[in-house]
This record gives C-alpha cells, sequence and structure tokens, in this order.
C-alpha cells in the first residue's frame, strides 16, 4: 500500500509528499493535469484543479410590476414582521 495519497483542499494546493501548503493564484489555476515541483521538498507530482461555479436567482415582486403577497410572520420573543410569500421582502426594508 502506498505510503503517500493525494491531496486535496479548496484554498492551498498541498505537496502530497512533505504536506506543504499554499494558495493557488487565480491565473495558475488550470483543470488540465500539470506537473509541479514543491518549493519546500523539491518532489515532483501532478497537479489538477477543478472549478465550480454556483447561480444564484431571488425573486423580485417589482421587477415584474407584481403586487407583494404580505404574510404575518412572528419571530423571536413574538416580534410580528410581514413577508412577501412570493420574494421574501420584508415590509419596510425596501
Amino acid at each position: 500500500m502506498s505510503k503517500y495519497k493525494e491531496t486535496t483542499d479548496s484554498i492551498h494546493r498541498i505537496c502530497p509528499y512533505c504536506g506543504y501548503r499554499y494558495q493557488v493564484e487565480d491565473e495558475d489555476v488550470s483543470e488540465t493535469s500539470e506537473i509541479e515541483e514543491c518549493w519546500e521538498c523539491g518532489k515532483k507530482y501532478h497537479t489538477r484543479s477543478s472549478v465550480t461555479v454556483d447561480h444564484y436567482a431571488n425573486p423580485d415582486c417589482a421587477l415584474n410590476g407584481m403586487e407583494h403577497q404580505w404574510e404575518t410572520v412572528f419571530l423571536q420573543y413574538g416580534v410580528a414582521h410581514e413577508f412577501c410569500s412570493i420574494c421574501d421582502q420584508c415590509k419596510g426594508n425596501g
């Protein structure tokens, strides 16, 4: 069984031999396999990055000329607020 294993981290590249960590600059990110030499121990290893993108979409009644559908919600200590059941906007917050 191999003593050294693949390493993975969302912020740093980690040498699979000595554990040296460094942050990869955005312009150095590549999804293709490359050979890299560790700045600490000098050993070479294969490296690649996997880029993930998250997409978010929020509803907005005002953008669509729609009326808000206000519902009363009781928050902590029984304090009542009105929130739109379509876009979650809080009445009085804009």
